[in-house]
């Protein structure tokens, strides 16, 4: 990822007739800043450059948001942008104030302990999204990925100073 600036989410297909976009949120926190916001954004193609945009409207639309970015005011050209990923940098983050409320940046690559502090040799890869909850997707040195939905009765302690995440019965999920 671009170095100190933290994955906002993906836009998805335009939306509407006036350029909008579907946009795939990945951290809500775009909704707290007051609005136009400068952001970057970044698509997998090599041959399209990472480039500044100006995230102009974000309207919550059927659970989850549309973006009208300035400059894009047709379909066509919204459809040059899907698959793009919107990038806030991430000193414009606000402090969380509570224990138990992460940014998702924050959670990548932290290691999986039991509930005794043992080390698992698992490492979140990533967090999904899920209708019901979220999923933390970990990777093992070997063998398969591991998909844990992202609740109190399988997590236990987020610990972002030891970089752990407490995983609660964690052979239950070994064997699946």
């Amino acid at each position: 990822m671009t170095e100190g600036w933290i994955s906002l989410g993906q836009l998805g297909k335009p939306f509407g007739i006036k350029g909008f976009l579907r946009f795939n949120v990945r951290e809500t926190v775009l909704t707290e800043f007051k609005l136009p916001i400068q952001l970057k954004l970044r698509k997998p193609d090599p041959n399209f450059p990472e480039k500044e945009i100006t995230v102009l409207e974000l309207q919550p639309h059927t659970g989850k948001f549309i973006v009208r970015i300035e400059g894009i005011d047709s379909p066509e050209a919204a459809e040059r942008l899907t698959g793009g990923i919107l990038l806030l940098p991430a000193h414009l983050l606000p402090k969380i104030q509570t224990k138990d409320e992460f940014y998702i940046s924050d959670l990548i690559g932290l290691e999986a302990v039991d509930q005794s502090g043992n080390k698992l040799n698992w490492t979140l890869r990533e967090v999904l999204e899920n209708p019901a909850h979220p999923i933390l997707a970990f990777t093992q040195k070997e063998g398969p990925e591991i998909l844990i939905p992202f609740i109190h009765i399988y997590v236990g302690e987020v610990d972002l100073e030891k970089k752990t995440v407490a995983l609660i019965h964690p052979e239950v999920w070994n064997e699946v």
